[in-house]
């Protein structure tokens, strides 16, 4: 059982470690595909960031779902003092993490959507009524509203980007203190599995809305650019804890 443990976990990982790359560069997408596209590669990237979370809270479900049951197993042969309140805790955090995130995608469909229509809305207005028959007071209504409609849309969305990693860096942390009390008392390890989070990946979203407003709009740019690059920084120790989890794994292989 170990082993079979261990094989489909081996597979998660190396699966994990090759859809966990960096993006294209922010720089080159912002300042010259954005132009050369007319736009395309900016919609290009916000859609590839959602299915790259999506992709990897989706992995790391099944991750965790295979190293409870690994201490399931390893309970019965060795005997976990605090065996139910250790499953308890890591089962109850799975399935919460599990009915919050998998909304995620759902979440920006449903906050697009609306933006979609209205665009589309727009443009066959403007198209089917003329451009030159159309007040120049309506237009400049009509784009005031559409901006700040879009405007909306984005921000909110670079907020839940933003604060997405920072839950699973938080919901992974936890879950690694309830594996680790389980794998010392298993005696599988003398030492908690290091995992550090990095404080600096959540931004505030009321200051970084004021300084974006206060800048002109500069300060939305660099925190896009923090929310492009956020994973890129979470990465190696999302893998390090995985790689440490698979040898303490594969070290009970052996007996098995």
């Amino acid at each position: 059982m170990v082993n079979l443990i261990y094989g489909q976990l081996q597979d998660n990982i190396r699966q994990g470690k090759k859809v966990d790359k960096p993006l294209l560069n922010w720089f080159l997408v912002t300042f010259v595909l954005s132009w050369l596209t007319f736009g395309v590669a900016i919609i290009y990237v916000f859609i590839k960031r959602i299915l790259r979370v999506d992709k990897y809270i989706r992995r790391k479900i099944e991750y965790f779902d295979m190293v409870i049951h690994f201490i399931e197993v390893e309970s019965n042969e060795r005997g976990l003092e605090d065996y139910e309140d250790i499953m308890n805790n890591l089962k109850n955090k799975l399935n919460n993490f599990k009915n919050e995130s998998l909304y995620i995608m759902p979440y920006f469909i449903k906050a697009f959507i609306p933006l979609i229509i209205f665009t589309t809305f727009l443009v066959l207005f403007i198209f089917f009524t003329g451009y030159e028959n159309i007040e120049m007071w309506l237009l400049l209504v009509i784009g005031i509203v559409w901006a700040l409609f879009a405007f909306g849309v984005i921000i909110v969305y670079i907020y839940k980007m933003n604060k997405v990693w920072d839950d699973i860096q938080k919901f992974e942390y936890a879950m690694y203190v309830e594996i680790s009390r389980a794998f010392i008392e298993l005696k599988l390890i003398e030492h908690p599995i290091m995992y550090y989070m990095d404080l600096s990946i959540k931004k505030e979203f009321v200051k970084y809305t004021i300084l974006g407003f206060i800048t002109c709009g500069v300060w939305f740019l660099v925190w896009d650019y923090y929310v492009h690059t956020a994973p890129d920084k979470l990465y190696n120790t999302f893998h390090g804890a995985e790689t440490t989890v698979l040898e303490i794994i594969k070290s009970c292989c052996r007996r098995d």
